[in-house]
């Protein structure tokens, strides 16, 4: 009987991951393999950059976690600051600005988790976010930007090669706003996700001390 039981749950389980929207490969690129697929529920798609990092988690953290310097490290910021820290010390609030290419400014207000597992060079280093829900009481919205209402992701680090190089996943779900049509966005996102990779590349070489 428990044998029985058994199969019958994984049949249930294998049909239930056959029944999720299968990651299509969109575009690879120096390294940089997207992935997308369609969204539960929305008109938009899920986007995943995955890639390597020539430098250790711990380094490529640095970058991730230092926030007011997105400006210099992150496509298209033009403000970016923590605005609030919750007394876990593992919760933050941020706030940016986007001033992307053909389409006008873009803010919006994150609240971070820090849910990393990580403990002497081992295991995996992980920032996720989604749109607070009260950014609007946080940072009003502005009549010259477009507030985002959708802005789902993470970053995930895991050590390669000893500890020595990062494998990287930069996980994207975001509706664009204002007017701009859903295949314009998905278009959007998958030539975006890789430049943020590269991005961060670039700001880890020289290492910040």
């Amino acid at each position: 009987m428990r044998t029985t039981t058994f199969i019958f749950l994984c049949f249930i389980a294998g049909q239930a991951l056959a029944d999720e929207p299968r990651w299509e490969i969109a575009t690879r690129t120096e390294g940089i393999t997207v992935l997308a697929r369609k969204a539960e529920g929305e008109n938009i798609a899920e986007v995943k950059a995955i890639g390597l990092i020539q430098a250790p988690p711990e380094e490529v953290w640095k970058i991730l976690m230092d926030f007011d310097n997105y400006t210099q490290t992150m496509p298209y910021t033009e403000v970016a600051r923590r605005i609030a820290q919750e007394s876990d010390g593992k919760t933050f609030y941020f706030y940016t600005v986007l001033n992307p290419p053909l389409v006008s400014r873009r803010d919006y207000v994150l609240k971070m988790r820090d849910v990393s597992a990580w403990e002497n060079g081992k295991g995996f280093l992980k920032l996720s976010w989604a749109v607070a829900e009260d950014a609007d009481q946080r940072v009003p919205p502005q009549p010259d930007k477009v507030r985002l209402k959708l802005s789902n992701g993470y970053w995930l680090l895991e050590p390669r090669e000893g500890g020595k190089t990062t494998f990287a996943t930069y996980y994207l779900l975001t509706d664009g706003g204002g007017t701009m049509p859903a295949w314009v966005m998905n278009k959007a996102n998958k030539t975006a996700a890789p430049d943020v990779i590269l991005a961060v590349r670039k700001a880890v070489k020289p290492p910040r001390k």
